[in-house]
């Protein structure tokens, strides 16, 4: 219960954040590709705000399209550690 409290606090903040990058016209800047991003540097941290785009693929679709051998030619793998804590 308290790491979802402590989840929900955070979260707040977060959006706080956000609100306030984006009600605040000084923030307005472009990053280093030239692309619109909220930024606020203080003297104690740097906030930054800008959106993503993250393209998928049908994976299931894609092996329809191209042969085994193709579709392998295809794959890139990465590893990551990933933590959670329930």
């Amino acid at each position: 219960m308290l790491k979802e409290e402590t989840e929900a606090e955070i979260r707040a903040l977060e959006n706080s954040i956000i609100e306030f990058l984006n009600d605040t016209e000084e923030c307005e800047t472009t990053d280093k590709k030239g692309k619109p991003i909220r930024q606020y540097i203080g003297t104690d941290y740097k906030a930054t705000y800008s959106m993503q785009t993250r393209e998928n693929v049908k994976k299931e679709e894609v092996k329809k399209l191209l042969t085994d051998k193709q579709y392998e030619q295809c794959i890139f793998k990465s590893s990551f550690g990933v933590l959670r804590i329930k």
